[in-house]
């Protein structure tokens, strides 16, 4: 072997910044009746929710003769759940109008009326699909579909939504939505907490936006009504709809789909809605930053689609949804690519212009791809540090060795966003 005098031996530490997707979603809301509390899990599909939380379970507490319209069982079953009562040919498929407790058990009233007797003990089961399931399924039914979506179930009976919420806090995800929770007066707090926790949840790359869907029984001006208090946040969106469906959890599906900057309006949204809103309604909605289901005659198809993307407060110049994406996504970007100066760059000429640098890296193919259209990137002490020592005052000095001495440094980035067309005034004129 040949006598080597200087031996190097080649490697590569090439640095990877951490990457998330459009917006990953946490849905919390309850599973079939009678059920518990269950720690966070991911999916990719539906079809591996249903799996996960099947349909509630009970039994008759009581017989029940034929013709009867009401069932006594020993758990809450929420009115319109559709059940199956008794088992093989000898079970029927009943409908719960309502539900109302006796004692320790619960008196359910179905439709239509039992043709057939069933013992005490017969097994009541769900057929229709819960809260989470279809939430999740809202979801993903949208195209371009989410990448994940986790699901957070409560206890069915008493669900602690503080709780639930705290475990979500520990999710990378972006969007939150509690499944079948329509903000009305009924349900106002329980939203006004998911607004509270979307607005306040700290941790670098934790920044995320709330949705939440009006109660579709609601006329737009009671429902105008409703986009106060705590819910009126700019992490917060807020949709009119009059369909079936989770609308809530079907924004987010959509929100989802797209990259930050693309804006909501017109974007197509899949779920069952017949009769859409009246001018007038739309113009309530609009003046009240609450989003709506639109179905444009200009668009084919009859589909149905977001008529805006507004956040439900605009106080602070968010007044659109892309808006708070973008920063986010940007803020991310820009910290997952710095992380890698703390500790290794110094406060010198050669390490604050790698911190320049790095910023540039992240910001300029974001100029390219017309997501920002410029940027600037200003670090005070580099100005300092450009200038030949021999000329600096004695505060410019002492502001230097301050920053040595503190380790730290300020920066400002100032990035110009262009916005979507939104609006156009044509004026269209014809002359002879």
């Amino acid at each position: 072997m040949a006598v080597k005098y200087i031996d190097v031996t080649a490697s590569s530490t090439l640095f990877a910044p951490a990457v998330r997707a459009f917006g990953d979603i946490a849905i919390i809301g309850r599973g079939g009746f009678g059920t518990a509390e269950s720690p966070p899990t991911d999916f990719t599909s539906p079809s591996a929710a249903a799996d996960t939380y099947p349909a509630g379970s009970t039994t008759l507490a009581a017989d029940a003769a034929t013709g009867a319209t009401a069932v006594t069982v020993p758990v809450n079953v929420p009115t319109a759940t559709t059940v199956r009562i008794g088992t093989g040919t000898a079970s029927e498929v009943r409908k719960v109008t309502k539900s109302a407790a006796a004692g320790a058990d619960f008196t359910l009233t179905v439709d239509p009326a039992l043709e057939r007797n069933h013992a005490a003990g017969d097994p009541v089961t769900q057929e229709s699909p819960n809260d989470l399931v279809r939430a999740i399924g809202a979801a993903f039914n949208q195209s371009p579909p989410p990448t994940r979506v986790w699901g957070v179930q409560v206890d069915f009976a008493g669900p602690d939504w503080d709780a639930a919420l705290l475990k979500t806090e520990k999710l990378d995800v972006q969007i939150v939505v509690l499944a079948n929770t329509p903000l009305n007066q009924a349900n106002a707090e329980t939203v006004g907490k998911l607004a509270t926790h979307v607005s306040t949840i700290e941790g670098d790359g934790k920044e995320r936006i709330g949705v939440a869907m009006l109660d579709g029984s609601l006329s737009a001006d009671d429902a105008v009504e409703l986009n106060t208090g705590a819910v009126q946040k700019e992490r917060m969106v807020l949709v009119a709809h009059r369909s079936p469906d989770d609308v809530a959890a079907a924004t987010a599906g959509v929100i989802a789909g797209y990259r930050p900057h693309i804006s909501l309006l017109l974007k197509p949204i899949s779920i069952a809605m017949t009769q859409t809103f009246s001018d007038s309604e739309i113009d309530k909605y609009n003046k009240r930053l609450i989003n709506w289901i639109t179905s444009p005659v200009l668009l084919p198809g009859q589909a149905l689609y977001l008529g805006e993307g507004y956040t439900a407060d605009s106080s602070h110049n968010k007044k659109y949804i892309d808006i708070v994406r973008t920063l986010d996504d940007v803020n991310f970007r820009i910290k997952a690519a710095l992380i890698q100066a703390i500790g290794n760059l110094r406060i010198s000429r050669v390490g604050l212009r790698a911190v320049a640098t790095l910023v540039e890296s992240v910001l300029s193919p974001l100029v390219a791809q017309e997501v920002i259209d410029r940027f600037t990137v200003v670090i005070p002490l580099l100005t300092l540090l450009d200038k030949d020592p021999a000329d600096l005052s004695a505060a410019e000095a002492k502001e230097i060795k301050d920053a040595r001495s503190a380790r730290q440094a300020d920066m400002t980035i100032e990035v110009v966003y262009a916005g979507a067309i939104h609006r156009l005034a044509v004026q269209l004129v014809f002359t002879g």
